[in-house]
């Protein structure tokens, strides 16, 4: 339920790109307050047309990236999720389905997404690679603004290859929980980021140093199974997110479709 007097919004927006002689060719429909725009040949920029999202809202993102084109997806400011109000008990949800062809790329890196005190977010990263294309998956959560404890967070990533299944992973995070603030959580950190290289982008050179500690932050790299490569970091926001700059791989050279 929202506070009395507010409407819960839905939202559902879609984001298709395809190669094109001399230029890729980016198609796109959009509904308030999800507002795309194309900064770039192969570059867009999500931005929110209002304040929040609050708890009730619900969002949707459906992402084409077709066979050899490629596509960046920024945020043109971090995501502040608020409460609405005393009586809000809801959460507010944001969807992404993302699927990629043969020989494509998808660069998917928002700003951080911020869980203010009281407010609650569900979030699901789904990504569909065809087997020879290739993702770089960037996420980080701040569990609330300066001097708050935040409030709950649930994300979902899960990511398929080639019509295999390569990673489910699942982050709860609240700061109201002593237990997931605790030793065997976030150790009171206020951030997680959470880096993943799939495909073709896990060629990529293996870190040398596949785990670390340093002022503010902590990482580990996972190997998967398949052909993947996950990174989590937790920290302060700016330490996280400067790990997650430091780590991000180059571009490799991928397969080019037949």
């Amino acid at each position: 339920m929202s506070a009395p007097g507010r409407t819960a919004l839905t939202a559902a927006a879609a984001l298709r790109v395809g190669p094109a002689p001399g230029r890729q060719r980016l198609s796109w429909s959009q509904a308030w307050p999800v507002v795309v725009r194309a900064t770039g040949a192969d570059r867009v920029h999500l931005v929110h047309g209002a304040g929040g999202p609050l708890g009730g809202d619900d969002f949707s993102l459906d992402v084409e990236v077709l066979a050899g084109a490629s596509l960046c997806v920024r945020s043109a400011a971090v995501t502040l999720v608020q409460p609405a109000g005393a009586a809000a008990t809801a959460p507010a949800h944001w969807r992404v389905a993302a699927e990629v062809g043969g020989g494509g790329w998808l660069d998917w890196a928002p700003e951080p997404t911020v869980v203010c005190d009281g407010a609650a977010m569900c979030s699901r990263l789904r990504v569909r690679l065809a087997a020879d294309a290739g993702a770089v998956l960037r996420e980080q959560v701040v569990l609330g603004r300066h001097g708050q404890r935040g409030g709950r967070h649930r994300g979902e990533l899960v990511v398929e290859v080639g019509g295999e299944a390569l990673l489910a992973h699942t982050t709860e995070l609240d700061g109201a929980d002593d237990v997931l603030r605790g030793p065997g959580g976030t150790a009171g950190s206020r951030a997680v980021g959470t880096l993943l290289l799939a495909g073709y982008a896990a060629v990529a050179p293996a870190p040398q140093h596949p785990a670390g500690e340093a002022p503010g932050v902590r990482w580990a790299w996972t190997e998967l199974a398949g052909p993947g490569r996950l990174l989590i970091a937790v920290g302060e926001p700016g330490a996280v997110g400067a790990q997650l700059d430091r780590q991000t791989p180059p571009r490799p050279a991928g397969p080019q479709p037949s």
